[in-house]
């Protein structure tokens, strides 16, 4: 039973770390946007023409297409973990890593424009929020007994639970607002292009990163207390 547990909890670290290396990955060729959005915007405008435009939306593509993959990545890698024993307390803080993301994207929004990085704020303090309101009471089991339950289970915002439910209209909301300010402030040249890509990229990022921290945080409480599967954790 020992030599089980530590199988578990060493497979387990692996897992977590390559998930944290590659939410590393995709965090970070989206922070990066502030960086090198301009200096790429400049080049295209300079040397591409009329299709600097048509390049840019291109690149913006790959990127997303790229960021895209590494959170598949880290996503596989989490759903490896394995909560049997002492190893079951690895769930009970697999909501870290994403956390200690949000900070750094507000930091390099508000860089970019002020009034976006205090909408990131606003966010990401609601999501925190939740967390403390949902901390004072015991975990809750959810629907996926039921076969509406079980439909609707797919993924960390797919569960028929109501924490969840309420973290994807906020980040749905927040999306929303984040792009629109955004956009007036394209509208109205305080941001180049660019700065409007990088913006709305990192305002998203920001807000995924506590709405995903505050989904594991709250799901992994619940398979530490024995009311979902681990499956269906991520």
């Amino acid at each position: 039973m020992a030599s089980s547990t530590a199988r578990h909890a060493a497979a387990n670290r692996s897992a977590l770390i390559r998930s944290c290396l590659f939410g590393a990955l995709a965090n970070l060729l989206v922070a990066g946007s502030a960086l090198y959005g301009l200096p790429l915007q400049d080049a295209l405008w300079t040397d591409a023409g009329d299709g600097g435009l048509l390049l840019l939306v291109a690149i913006a593509l790959g990127l997303f297409a790229l960021h895209a993959l590494l959170d598949f990545a880290r996503t596989r890698e989490l759903a490896r973990l394995v909560p049997a024993g002492g190893a079951s307390a690895w769930f009970e803080r697999i909501w870290m890593p994403d956390a200690a993301w949000a900070p750094v994207h507000i930091a390099v929004l508000v860089m970019v424009h002020p009034l976006p990085g205090a909408l990131a704020l606003a966010g990401v303090a609601a999501a925190a929020a939740m967390i403390a309101v949902g901390a004072t009471g015991a975990p809750a089991s959810p629907a996926d007994g039921s076969a509406f339950g079980r439909q609707g289970g797919a993924g960390s915002f797919g569960c028929a639970d109501s924490f969840l439910a309420g973290l994807r209209f906020c980040e749905t909301v927040y999306q929303v607002l984040v792009v629109g300010l955004a956009a007036a402030l394209l509208l109205r040249g305080t941001l180049q292009p660019a700065q409007f890509v990088a913006a709305s990229l990192i305002g998203v990022a920001a807000m995924r990163a506590a709405t995903q921290a505050a989904a594991n945080w709250h799901r992994g409480r619940q398979v530490t207390a024995g009311l979902t599967p681990a499956a269906d954790l991520f």
